[in-house]
């Protein structure tokens, strides 16, 4: 399978950073193609400015020549793996602001035509969905607030995939309290469970 994984954190020393490095492992052992965008690295810019919004709803798609590269790895993907920090209970402000820049009429979707009430997916070839994450919080908190991360990856964008999409959450609660051990055997479920991977 060919395989688009997202990161999405600033330092490249972070346990985030770690979680990543046992994605790849997992996924190279499974036989997989894989692509990374690393967002912070590449220095992406998350924000929809004037001239972009302006031609948002375009079909055929018109978007910035900088976002070429990450529209093809979209649409060449049949996974799509999202590795990042959840910070005040949802994505980073880097992640948000690729997804609104990449999933964009002619890209992921086709607007709705005279009389229809819902776009139509141009993502349907895409069969896995994940995301790993960690946080601070802990996850009665998470749960309290209503998991908004994981339910915009888990339910809002995977809509658009295959209907048979494999869906996968994996999120290390209560970084700060946290063992030496405890994170090293979240990062070797990473690992196990992208190995899985078919």
């Amino acid at each position: 399978m060919r395989i688009l994984v997202v990161y999405a954190h600033p330092h490249p020393q972070s346990f985030c950073h770690a979680a990543l490095e046992r994605v790849l492992a997992g996924l190279a052992i499974g036989g997989h193609e894989v692509d990374v965008l690393d967002l912070y690295a590449e220095g992406f810019n998350p924000v929809i400015d004037e001239a972009e919004w302006k031609v948002y709803m375009s079909e055929p798609a018109r978007f910035a020549d900088s976002m070429r590269r990450h529209v093809e790895l979209l649409r060449q993907a049949e996974g799509l793996v999202f590795v990042y920090p959840t910070w005040l209970f949802s994505l980073p402000a880097m992640l948000k602001g690729w997804l609104d820049r990449v999933f964009v009429p002619s890209v992921s979707f086709s607007l709705p035509a005279q009389g229809e009430s819902a776009p139509t997916s141009l993502l349907r070839h895409i069969r896995l969905v994940a995301a790993v994450t960690s946080t601070g919080t802990p996850w009665w908190l998470m749960a309290a607030s209503g998991f908004p991360g994981k339910r915009l990856i888990r339910r809002a964008i995977r809509l658009g995939f295959s209907i048979r999409c494999e869906n996968i959450w994996l999120c290390l609660h209560g970084m700060e309290t946290n063992t030496h051990a405890q994170r090293a055997r979240h990062l070797e479920r990473v690992e196990r469970r992208f190995a899985r991977v078919r």
